[in-house]
């Protein structure tokens, strides 16, 4: 209790010098505009209650659970609306600030460094020659008074677009589900499993549906891509099996040539995880925990590999109990391995088992906000995990080729009900036998 006061006490002081510092540059703004002055009585109002919304909704209520659903997203998402528009705002007033300040140091040292300029000696009849009879007419006030007002305008009219764009990120791609393609060309693949497609879904964190119909959907665009195997890697729930309900019949709806398979994550053990495990097995989901399945197709054998979750505090992985028994040595055999968190890949798998040739994760969300345009691609994910989005690829310690890590970024959400520029995401890997 203690830990959270202060998490909420910081909260708090940082999101009111956030708001205030908008405000101030708003209120200047506002000082000789009637209709933005009627605006700064509700800022005030807003500005000394809304930094209190998220922490006393987070003691007061059971937000990790199933209920209740709308009452949690209204509050999350009017709180995301207000506040990661004003934080862009604030940076580029601060951008202003910034440059305001280097002209203002750059004069002063100016001043400091350089001498003043001597005046000339001017001989009295000289100047009253130069002197004009009236004083001149100064016309530039004229000409910058306008332009101001029009910066200034303009300025606080794409402070608007924030708004815009986060509220559409709430209410728009929360559900417009990506398709990424992607070939994974393995060394040594055998020839049989040259072609093999696996569709992946991650992180559904069913308590994060408003209703059963975005899973349904995500289903049907699953089973019409018509894959060999279909994975899903983990976080059934936020925190609690009763949220289960709202994905479960799109799961019984899951169909590969292979088989459905997934393992669990680290929201998979918030909720009382024997429940969570009975539930998702009651589907078409044949949920391996520390187990794995052989395959044999063609006179080639995939081994499908599931560990329970290890990462975020968590050691439930027995990645070597999964894989007892078997031959790393066998030249006609494939090993996928499914498991939630990315940063098992470079703990316990590149270091100790070179014989996996895919490994299939989620966790990250793709860190729900952020940009993929072409070459750029950036998120808050990336701060704290280097494997954050998509395919990886590194040379296998002691051996020919590569190993890859794929990361999918997850259908639902956690935390805030939001995506930007992140949408939520089905893969389709086919595997490929590298030349």
């Amino acid at each position: 209790m203690l830990k959270f006061t202060f998490m909420a006490l910081g909260l708090v002081i940082g999101l009111f010098g956030l708001d205030y510092y908008v405000y101030r540059n708003w209120r200047r703004f506002a000082d000789y505009r009637r209709w933005a002055r009627r605006t700064l009585p509700f800022y005030r109002v807003f500005m000394a209650l809304m930094p209190f919304v998220l922490p006393v909704y987070l003691y007061v209520s059971r937000w990790w659970g199933v209920e209740p659903k709308v009452l949690r997203a209204f509050v999350i998402g009017v709180w995301a609306v207000y506040y990661v528009p004003k934080a862009l705002i604030a940076l580029g007033i601060l951008a202003k600030d910034l440059s305001r300040f280097v002209v203002w140091l750059f004069g002063w040292f100016q001043k400091q460094l350089l001498p003043a300029a001597p005046a000339e000696d001017v001989a009295p009849e000289a100047e009253a020659v130069a002197a004009p009879s009236e004083p001149a007419l100064d016309l530039s006030d004229m000409k910058r008074v306008p332009r101001r007002e029009f910066l200034q305008r303009m300025g606080w009219s794409a402070a608007a677009v924030p708004f815009v764009i986060v509220g559409y990120g709430v209410f728009r791609t929360l559900y417009d589900f990506m398709l990424s393609r992607v070939e994974v060309p393995v060394a040594g693949l055998p020839r049989a499993l040259d072609g093999l497609t696996i569709a992946q879904i991650s992180d559904l964190h069913a308590g994060s549906f408003f209703s059963p119909q975005p899973m349904r959907e995500a289903v049907a665009l699953l089973n019409e891509l018509r894959p060999d195997l279909i994975a899903v890697t983990g976080d059934f729930v936020n925190g609690d099996a009763a949220e289960l309900p709202m994905i479960l019949p799109a799961l019984r709806e899951l169909r590969a040539g292979i088989g459905v398979f997934g393992c669990l994550g680290n929201h998979d053990h918030y909720a009382h995880t024997p429940d969570v495990v009975a539930a998702v097995r009651s589907t078409t989901v044949d949920l391996l925990v520390n187990e794995r399945r052989t395959f044999e197709i063609g006179g080639a054998r995939l081994h499908l590999v599931g560990t329970d979750n290890t990462g975020f505090y968590q050691r439930h992985a027995d990645l070597p109990a999964a894989l007892d028994g078997l031959s790393p040595d066998d030249d006609e055999a494939a090993y996928v391995l499914l498991a939630h968190d990315p940063t098992y890949w470079d703990t316990h798998v590149r270091p100790n088992h070179p014989e996996i040739d895919l490994m299939l994760c989620g966790h990250t969300h793709g860190g729900q906000l952020g940009i993929e345009a072409g070459p750029v691609r950036w998120s808050f994910a990336r701060v704290v995990y280097p494997r954050w989005a998509g395919l990886y690829a590194e040379h296998r310690p002691g051996g020919d080729g590569r190993q890859f890590l794929y990361v999918n970024r997850g259908l639902g959400t956690v935390g805030p009900p939001l995506r930007l520029g992140i949408r939520p995401e089905i893969t389709l890997l086919t595997l490929r036998r590298a030349a």
